[in-house]
């Protein structure tokens, strides 16, 4: 039967905006709680040398955001520019860490990690303000066809949810 048949007949179904908002917030809160307490050596520290610190993770996951909403489903400048945090942050303001070498990585700019996470609470706010706009039709737009044509809103949200889950774990 239908799901309004059976064990939740006549209940509210949740609708798409509540399910990105709470998987957006279970990855960022896990975020929060695995930063609590960590030193800057510990933050900045790397197993291998081929891999990525916990500082290059955060601030990478804080830029995909901003770079997918603003950049892509937007076509906006992105908060990293607008508000000026590439320079608050010591980074390039073209830098994502998309296709960064080992030796970029570590010589990340150091800085304090309230300041790159002030920064990623105002990317997230703006998330939350395009999805609170969105209708179940929008997510099958494609808003860049001619290098993207395949590439929905939808599958952004997806996109963004997986990835930044993953270096989460990371």
């Amino acid at each position: 039967g239908s799901v309004r048949e059976g064990p939740f007949a006549g209940s509210k179904l949740m609708d798409f905006k509540k399910i990105i908002r709470m998987a957006l917030d279970e990855y960022y809160e896990e975020l929060l709680r695995a930063l609590a307490g960590l030193t800057p050596q510990e933050r900045r520290f790397q197993p291998e040398p081929e891999s990525h610190h916990i500082d290059f993770a955060v601030w990478h996951m804080a830029r995909v955001e901003d770079g997918w909403i603003q950049g892509f489903a937007r076509h906006t400048e992105q908060v990293w520019t607008h508000n000026d945090w590439h320079e608050k942050l010591g980074i390039s303001a073209k830098d994502s860490g998309y296709g960064y070498t080992a030796d970029q990585v570590t010589n990340l700019p150091r800085f304090e990690i309230d300041d790159v996470m002030a920064y990623y609470d105002s990317a997230r706010r703006e998330t939350f303000g395009f999805l609170d706009d969105l209708s179940a039709e929008d997510l099958e737009h494609c808003p860049q066809p001619e290098r993207r044509p395949d590439y929905s809103i939808g599958k952004m949200f997806s996109h963004i949810i997986v990835e930044e889950a993953q270096h989460t774990g990371q």
